[in-house]
């Protein structure tokens, strides 16, 4: 319904332009979770249910406006659905006059007027009238649907997409999924929770199952996966562009494009869906990329961090005394920081900062002694007192000494990178051969990190070796999703990388014996 607000009175008043649809909202725990569970049926309870909801439509027609209380309005809604429900047994009736019984005369006789099925009673019609009424004109009615023909088997792919959530290597940063996705003991996914499960691990999974090279029963079955799956990543590739930590007019219009594309088709692949607000809404949300700049910088993340921290404090709900106490608690926090963070302390007060930061601030890493800090330069220096070790024969072959320090972790624009015998995830880099950064950046994997007789930390990393022309790459297709195919060897051969040359880790997960698909992380 539409709500008045004083704020119509001002002349300038343009919500359109002066209002923020919130991406994190609209897309993430909008449209993304309607597709997923809804149009897509990804859950358990799609592998079980054989029936299409519901049984029969029917056309109530309108109630006219003030004639019923908001109450009734309710009431109208819960009779028509239980009126359409499905009837697989006289249990079944049994069940549906109960719930008619419990709901109010006035709504009961409004349902019969519209379905022109009053009772036929002299003298004075009761509750119970109505309800025989309703059953009645059940019983004329389908008393199920036919079975559902599924395009797809959802256990088959709702399988596919835990096993790319399970053995898909990622980097530390990158927030995790539930594993049982799709069960109801997953429990509530949360917004960040579905912008990696779009953007990384659904696409990945169907393009797997349903992409370009992938065989199916039959021609017609394979044309009709295909067309769900390029509408499924019309959202992919829309997603990924609302989300990206910078934003041009080019990625606003692709997001615009592709936001078209899929709301525009929506209805013609899923016939049994309607429209809902957050398909209009979400065409705002371009104007919001012009007038703003990224959503990363206006949508309600924050928020919503800072709403779960409030939500765990301990309080004793005593409102007024309560906000007080919540400020000067976090006066004297920042005080005590600022205490501890003063360079002339003790060695004491020096072990006391490190073990506030282990207890109460886990997330800080500077305190951590085998990650080296980010110098002003975008160089990472080794400490003088640094001990050096024997360098293995394919290092020595690339820097031509016998020993050097070498780490397992280094820690540069607060990215921490291992070695991939250390942590597989932080090893895998995109980065710009020889730092020239009009080339296209490259997969690798860091095997060493050592330092220079200069004292620089470096990377010596082996790329990806592409994979050969008679592979059909499915992710080509998509160009807005930066997924590609390579194959699983690396290169024999190390190369030197700094960190500054670094553009983003990857993903990276197993097709095939031969192939592996790299998706970058890159937010930029």
């Amino acid at each position: 319904g539409v709500r008045y607000s004083e704020l119509w009175r001002l002349p300038y008043w343009d919500p359109s332009r002066q209002l923020i649809i919130d991406p994190m909202h609209c897309i993430l725990e909008g449209l993304v979770q309607h597709h997923t569970r809804n149009l897509l049926g990804l859950t358990s309870e799609s592998t079980t249910s054989t029936f299409s909801s519901p049984a029969f439509a029917c056309d109530f027609g309108e109630v006219p406006p003030g004639a019923m209380t908001a109450k009734e309005l309710t009431q109208i809604s819960a009779i028509r659905a239980l009126l359409v429900s499905h009837i697989g047994s006289d249990d079944d009736f049994d069940k549906l006059k109960t719930s008619l019984s419990h709901k109010n005369s006035g709504p009961l006789r409004f349902t019969c007027n519209s379905l022109r099925c009053v009772p036929q009673k002299v003298g004075r019609t009761l509750k119970i009238d109505y309800v025989k009424a309703l059953l009645n004109w059940r019983r004329g009615q389908p008393f199920t649907a036919p079975k559902k023909a599924r395009l797809f088997e959802t256990a088959e792919v709702l399988e596919r997409i835990r096993d790319v959530i399970r053995d898909m290597t990622t980097p530390t940063w990158l927030g995790s999924v539930p594993k049982n996705f799709g069960e109801a003991s997953a429990g509530t996914i949360k917004a960040d929770e579905w912008r990696s499960l779009i953007t990384i691990y659904l696409p990945i999974a169907l393009v797997s199952l349903w992409g370009a090279g992938t065989s199916h029963s039959s021609d017609e079955h394979a044309v009709h996966l295909r067309i769900i799956l390029d509408h499924t990543m019309e959202l992919v590739c829309a997603v990924y562009l609302a989300c990206a930590r910078t934003m041009t007019a080019r990625r606003a219009e692709a997001y615009r494009s592709h936001i078209a594309t899929y709301v525009g088709k929506l209805q013609k692949i899923h016939p049994t869906f309607s429209l809902r607000p957050n398909h209009h809404a979400s065409f705002h949300i371009y104007d919001y990329l012009l007038l703003f700049g990224p959503a990363h910088s206006w949508w309600c993340f924050p928020f919503e961090c800072l709403i779960g921290i409030l939500q765990r404090l301990p309080v004793n709900h005593k409102f007024g005394e309560l906000e007080n106490t919540m400020l000067l608690s976090y006066i004297k926090a920042a005080r005590l920081r600022c205490w501890l963070a003063r360079e002339e302390r003790s060695p004491a007060i020096q072990e006391c900062r490190v073990l506030f930061d282990r207890v109460f601030n886990k997330s800080a890493t500077n305190s951590i002694r085998e990650l080296a800090e980010d110098p002003m330069n975008d160089t990472i220096q080794v400490a003088d007192c640094a001990a050096t070790s024997a360098v293995p024969e394919d290092l020595y072959a690339l820097i031509r000494r016998r020993t050097a320090v070498l780490r397992a972790t280094l820690k540069f624009d607060g990215v921490v990178y291992s070695k991939a015998s250390t942590h597989l995830g932080n090893s895998q880099i995109f980065f710009y051969p020889r730092g020239d950064r009009s080339l296209t950046p490259v997969p690798a994997s860091i095997k060493y990190i050592y330092s220079t007789l200069t004292g620089e930390l470096l990377f010596a990393v082996q790329r990806h070796l592409p994979l050969d022309h008679h592979h059909t790459d499915p992710f080509s297709m998509y160009s807005d999703f930066p997924a590609k195919l390579y194959s699983t060897d690396l290169h024999s051969c190390l190369e030197n990388a700094k960190a500054s040359w670094v553009v983003s880790h990857f993903a990276r997960w197993r097709v095939s014996e031969h192939s592996a698909v790299i998706l970058s992380l890159s937010r930029e």
